[in-house]
């Protein structure tokens, strides 16, 4: 059975479930699968990149957390 026939399987069986527990179950399921999954945006990777090579070419160049604390 191909996917989208699963799909539409799965859809077909949803329709019968009497109990509002199986759904949040699956709703609960369905949420930490997506979101286990998600890729993170490209911007973000550049990002996180870019500060890296800024922590690696300088890492004494740090904020103390309290003095940034202090000053906000």
């Amino acid at each position: 059975m191909d996917l989208e026939a699963r799909k539409y399987h799965f859809i077909k069986e949803l329709f019968s479930v009497e109990k509002e527990s199986i759904i949040d179950t699956l709703e609960r399921v369905l949420k930490r699968e997506k979101e286990a999954y998600q890729d993170v945006p490209v911007e973000h990777k550049k990002e996180l990149d870019k500060r890296l090579k800024s922590y690696k070419n300088n890492p004494d160049d740090v904020l103390d957390w309290k003095d940034v604390k202090n000053n906000w």
